[in-house]
């Protein structure tokens, strides 16, 4: 997973099925529900900070989360 993380990080702005995937891929591996993949990719990715990469990724970021919860 910690390579993953790192590819996140250095890649182009994400779109929200990037960060849908890598939610899902969150909840099957770490069995976590959705709320605690987003907590955890808030501390991970965004480390703590929604803005850390500017508006477009927070965005996208929120889009997934709203069609992942539909």
């Amino acid at each position: 997973m910690r390579s993953l993380t790192f590819v996140m990080k250095h890649a182009k702005v994400q779109n929200a099925d990037y960060f849908k995937t890598y939610l899902s891929l969150l909840m099957d591996h770490r069995e976590l529900t959705l709320q605690e993949a987003i907590d955890y990719m808030l501390a991970s990715y965004f480390d703590h900070n929604l803005e850390l990469y500017g508006v477009k990724p927070r965005e996208q970021f929120e889009l997934a989360i709203q069609q992942l919860s539909a």
